[in-house]
């Protein structure tokens, strides 16, 4: 009860991205929640908006007061509709309006369909946040088989592939081709198809071997494919 109704309320406003990490509960709960949270929003900005309206009142008031102006008697009903209609019009005003309509709309939502719904401007933060991030991720590079080519003078075969292998680092060993081969150094090249490049030798007699597995180049491939239905 404690979540639903007293913590429920704060993070139905966050995105779904965001409140699925901190609150997890049943559907019907959550509803109830942005049901809660919706109404305390719209009666706060009707209260905000009524406080907002008395401040505008008094410095409309201190502003006529210090300018000396008078208005004569006949226009004076004019000129409080239109202190009024400016009221309507100050940005802070449609601010204001603006979230006591979001948490009628979200209100409904919730009750109508069980729709749950953040509040807009954190919202539109997520937005961004999504958009920076995949605008600034590279895109993977296509699958391809690794590549195995000969070793220099400080190895005995180089492993190209096009994905990173967190694990193969000294002394992870592999078994290619009945022979066992030790990871001793890896690189990242800027470009290619495959630009993560494993340096492995031969296992020396009595060297400690980790992680030992059979290896097969299109490993990366078969990895890569969705598991086939049981019973197919």
């Amino acid at each position: 009860m404690f979540a639903t109704y007293i913590l429920g309320p704060i993070f139905t406003l966050l995105p779904r991205r965001w409140r699925e990490r901190v609150f997890q509960t049943t559907a019907s709960r959550t509803a109830r929640a942005a049901t809660i949270s919706g109404i305390i929003e719209a009666v706060l900005a009707l209260f905000g908006l009524a406080v907002w309206y008395s401040i505008y009142v008094a410095m409309a008031a201190n502003t006529a007061a210090h300018s000396g102006a008078t208005v004569p008697d006949e226009y004076a009903n004019r000129a409080g509709v239109f202190a009024y209609v400016l009221f309507w019009l100050n940005p802070i005003t449609w601010m204001v309006a603006y979230f006591g309509l979001e948490g009628v709309a979200r209100s409904l939502a919730a009750l109508t369909s069980g729709e749950v719904y953040g509040t807009l401007p954190l919202c539109a933060v997520d937005y961004v946040v999504r958009r920076v991030k995949k605008h600034g991720t590279k895109p993977e590079l296509p699958l391809v088989a690794d590549e195995i080519a000969a070793g220099d003078a400080t190895c005995d075969m180089k492993i190209a592939s096009c994905r990173n292998k967190p694990d193969w680092e000294y002394p992870f060993t592999i078994r290619y081709a009945g022979a066992y081969f030790q990871v001793v150094a890896n690189m990242h090249l800027a470009a290619g198809a495959r630009p993560y490049v494993y340096s492995l030798r031969r296992l020396p007699a009595g060297e400690v071997a980790r992680g030992l597995k059979e290896y097969d180049p299109e490993d990366i491939l078969r990895a890569a494919q969705p598991a086939e239905a049981v019973g197919k």
